[in-house]
């Protein structure tokens, strides 16, 4: 479950997917207060009524990134059953395997070779 919960929090937080990216007000605050390499522009900032405004982060795709993604997606092409029922066929044990094994489908391009995507995966370690 470990490898699973990694993917999906990687991939909602690079989405930005409203309640369930870790790129929340909670984790600006830590970072701002635990790091000391200083991200000033992912610094929480306050608005003029008094609000706190989060600023978008670098690392999350962009309107036509996200939908570049989403096209690809659906482009995707697969052999008859490899990705009817995936969760059907996950055995956990080897889920490490498989999801390598799914992510080496992944497009070329700007989209993927964010190297900031990869710095911020590397502090947090």
């Amino acid at each position: 479950h470990i490898e699973k919960n990694f993917f999906d929090n990687i991939f909602n937080t690079v989405m930005d997917v409203k309640g369930k990216t870790k790129d929340n007000v909670k984790a600006r605050m830590d970072l701002h207060e635990h790091c000391n390499c200083k991200q000033p522009e992912l610094e929480l900032r306050v608005g003029p009524n008094g609000t706190v405004i989060k600023p978008k982060a670098n690392f999350t795709f962009t309107l036509e990134q996200k939908r570049a993604f989403r096209e690809w997606v659906k482009e995707l092409k697969m052999p008859d059953g490899y990705a009817s029922h995936m969760s059907n066929c996950i055995d956990m044990s080897n889920a490490h395997y498989q999801l390598g094994h799914l992510c080496r489908f992944g497009p070329e391009g700007d989209i993927y070779t964010n190297s900031q995507v990869t710095c911020s995966i590397q502090n947090r370690g």
